[in-house]
């Protein structure tokens, strides 16, 4: 089955947590925990052996793999193992409908999730400030997100056309694809795809299902049909002179207004005009290539004018883009009658600590007052005597 699309919940690897020990020196004591491992991070790479998303099971548990915590004797955990998602050339990766990467080249790869950050031992702990911490960091939990993987068909040339043009039998007579001839949703059902016959330069062709008006706007499958047009190289409007709504005029309109308008990009793709069906009627229009799929008349005609298309270098419309690592602060704070309750990763990398009570609590309030935290309190509103909850920690806010 042929899969275009794709939700994930995805999840980086939690950090490992340091450790507190201490290393006898003749007299003295010196700190000797080891700091834990980083978590795995969560990557999507490009392998262009695929074509399609339907290797990735969307209802598996997508996690990083969580870094091990330090231990005594400055030995530190070992990183989680890194979660790879490998996607055909032609995917983007989407959070909430926004466009994070567009992946184009072999091997290209995006960072959806750094791994989680570990927590530091005692002896990576040491300071001027505090030259024997008696305690540790504990590593941050794992991040999650939701991401949604949208695949677009990479093809040379593309075969649009309304419902019932000949698209299928056109490409059997272009290709030694054996397409359906049949109409079907593009949901439950592969592409047809093929190389060109009697040509050197193996050009990949697809059909896609036929387009209706009002496609752009997602009347029917219009925008998982359209979606396949944009990493191509060339696209031929088959036309049908027996259609009965539309005359050969009124379907390039068509297809032009649909595939302009779902993305105005498309109008540098550059397009061939075939009128089909020449075995039952001679009806044509300026600057097109009559022929008959059916029968195979005028086909090598057909052909040839697509090799002296690619004979000059075709380019594609887009190429690889990323947008920065899908990495968060996590601050909130939430205000209930004189109270404010912070929670979030920041918050966590304050009062993550364990060890000795008293100097966890020293380290604490050193990493609170040292923050943005209490400016970000004072634009709330905050007052003397109001109490500040980080996470399970509560105390009253003095300035």
């Amino acid at each position: 089955m042929f899969v275009d699309e794709i939700k994930l919940s995805v999840q980086s690897g939690a950090g490992g947590s340091g450790s507190v020990s201490f290393k006898k020196t003749s007299s003295k004591s010196s700190p000797s925990g080891g700091s834990g491992g980083q978590g795995g991070s969560v990557i999507i790479t490009v392998n262009d052996e695929f074509n399609d998303l339907s290797h990735i099971i969307s209802n598996s548990s997508l996690k990083a793999e969580n870094g091990t915590d330090g231990n005594k004797n400055f030995q530190n955990g070992k990183k989680g193992k890194d979660l790879i998602i490998e996607v055909p050339k032609g995917t983007k990766i989407k959070v909430e409908n926004e466009v994070y990467a567009d992946l184009h080249e072999n091997k290209s790869s995006f960072i959806v999730l750094e791994g989680s950050k570990a927590g530091r031992g005692n002896y990576d702990l040491i300071s001027k400030r505090v030259p024997n911490p008696q305690f540790c960091e504990h590593g941050e939990k794992r991040n999650k997100i939701e991401i949604k993987l949208t695949y677009s068909i990479y093809s040379d040339l593309v075969i649009v056309g309304l419902p019932n043009a000949g698209k299928s039998t056109l490409i059997t007579k272009l290709t030694n694809s054996k397409a359906q001839i049949a109409d079907y949703e593009f949901t439950t059902t592969s592409p047809n795809l093929g190389i060109l016959n009697n040509s050197d330069l193996k050009l990949k062709i697809c059909d896609l299902p036929g387009l209706i008006k009002g496609a752009s706007d997602g009347v029917g499958m219009g925008e998982r049909i359209l979606r396949h047009i944009r990493n191509t190289k060339l696209i031929v409007y088959l036309l049908d002179p027996l259609n009965q709504s539309y005359s050969l005029e009124d379907q390039v309109n068509l297809l032009e207004k649909e595939i302009i308008e779902y993305d105005q990009n498309f109008s540098e793709i550059p397009t061939i005009k075939v009128v089909n069906k020449l075995d039952k009627s001679e009806i044509s229009i300026i600057d097109s290539i009559n022929i008959s799929a059916q029968t195979g008349l005028n086909i090598e005609m057909l052909i040839q004018n697509i090799v002296e298309i690619f004979q000059s270098d075709k380019r594609r419309l887009y190429g690889d883009f990323q947008k920065i690592t899908l990495q968060k602060d996590d601050l909130i704070i939430n205000q209930d009658h004189g109270k404010y309750i912070c929670t979030g990763r920041f918050v966590e990398s304050i009062i993550g600590l364990s060890g000795n009570n008293d100097e966890v609590n020293n380290e604490i309030f050193y990493r609170y007052e040292n923050s943005y935290l209490p400016n970000k309190l004072e634009e709330l509103g905050v007052v003397d005597g109001d109490t500040i909850m980080l996470g399970n920690l509560e105390f009253e806010y003095k300035k």
